[in-house]
């Protein structure tokens, strides 16, 4: 099936009607529109999360990496025996596929590596038909487990249009009672009835001492875009770059209550 009607007909079944950006002006007709239509090849190095560190380093420097324990095309390059006792491991061509190690000595190694091989067999552009994961070379990174002294990783997803970062995410325990609140990025005020997928958390969250760098990496690293996601940990006032998204949830993602698919397209320039 071609990548319109393909996508159109997911877009129908998730959110019950046809995608329609010019007479409802709704964000995720908007994005769906620059789903079918964006084309830039640096968008493949961008989502790419081997790829994408060497681009971020370019742009904001090396620091705000995780650090990175390999690149691997195949489980049986990893030395097991070497890895830290705690680590995350992702692939590289796609999204929403993790295996975070918390203990090593209750990993089944033998059982995750079989796991990872039918990971590296997926082509997330034919499942998806987002054009920057077309033909991205399956692999798979390791990376350092990171968490705050409270042992909390908090991720924070800004929603940068034009490089004006409008909007922040922050997803709660994902791997885990998975929460998601939203605050408006400039002044981190509480969106108290947004809601995308996950419940809120039982209370607002204490906007980062270091906030405001936050929202210069996101802006610096959005910059030439209509619309992009930039992903960001804060681990006790340190900043970790996570990942960039294009296309958040595949466009599919229903945000409730719908008037802030309007609030939210308006700022999202087509």
């Amino acid at each position: 099936v071609p990548d319109k009607p393909y996508c159109i007909l997911t877009f129908l079944l998730k959110h019950g009607r046809l995608p329609a950006y010019k007479s409802n002006g709704y964000f995720n007709d908007k994005l769906l529109m620059l789903k079918l239509t964006e084309r830039n090849a640096v968008m493949h190095k961008m989502v790419d999360k081997y790829d994408a560190r060497s681009y971020v380093a370019a742009r904001i420097g090396d620091e705000y990496l995780v650090p990175l324990i390999g690149v691997y095309s195949d489980p049986d390059e990893v030395d097991f025996e070497s890895l830290p006792d705690r680590f995350a491991l992702k692939p590289t061509n796609g999204a929403q596929l993790n295996l975070i190690c918390k203990n090593k000595n209750t990993l089944n190694w033998e059982k995750s590596s079989a796991q990872i091989r039918k990971w590296l067999r997926r082509n997330p552009y034919k499942r998806t038909r987002e054009w920057p994961y077309k033909d991205l070379e399956p692999r798979f990174i390791i990376e350092e487990y990171i968490e705050d002294s409270k042992g909390n990783t908090f991720d924070y997803k800004f929603w940068c249009f034009n490089g004006k970062p409008k909007i922040v995410q922050v997803d709660v325990d994902r791997f885990g009672s998975h929460k998601r609140n939203f605050y408006w990025a400039v002044t981190f005020e509480y969106i108290k009835d947004l809601k995308i997928t996950y419940e809120h958390t039982n209370d607002p969250l204490i906007k980062p001492q270091n906030y405001d760098k936050m929202l210069e990496i996101s802006s610096e690293l959005s910059r030439n875009f209509k619309f992009l996601r930039v992903d960001l940990y804060n681990i006790d006032g340190k900043i970790y770059f996570g990942e960039l998204t294009f296309y958040p949830g595949n466009c599919n993602e229903k945000i409730w209550p719908l008037k802030y698919e309007k609030i939210i397209g308006d700022f999202l320039e087509v």
